[in-house]
């Protein structure tokens, strides 16, 4: 997997650690600490450099420094979601390339929420049977 495409799923500082040229560091980050709460340090031989090393922790300190953070986790990487929103083709042919329900690929590129409602204009010729 390229490194911009692991970026642009990755979430909050696994992200922007991935655009800056860290993404080995964003994974290592996420598989070690992700899903819990960190203190956050650049200081040499604080846990964080010593786990992705200096540069990468310069990086996260800058955004996260001095405070206690929940690193986010980057579980499901390669799942059918990712490879939704990854592939450039229509409803259908992704659906199809992929193995899964065009219904599927809809709620997923639609971020979960369901499709729209299609309204039509009101006919000025009915009349309304409510009051």
């Amino acid at each position: 997997m390229t490194e911009a495409k692991t970026s642009l799923r990755l979430p909050g500082i696994l992200g922007e650690l991935a655009r800056r040229g860290h993404g080995g560091a964003a994974l290592i980050l996420a598989e070690a600490w992700g899903g819990t709460k960190h203190y956050i340090s650049d200081l040499p031989g604080s846990a964080l450099v010593r786990l992705i090393g200096a540069a990468a922790a310069s990086v996260v300190a800058e955004k996260l420094r001095g405070e206690q953070h929940d690193i986010p986790n980057a579980k499901g990487l390669d799942s059918l979601k990712g490879r939704i929103l990854e592939h450039p083709g229509t409803t259908r042919e992704t659906a199809v390339a992929l193995g899964c329900h065009e219904r599927y690929v809809r709620y997923v590129r639609n971020a979960g929420a369901p499709a729209p409602k299609r309204t039509r204009p009101a006919d000025e010729r009915q009349l309304s049977l409510l009051p």
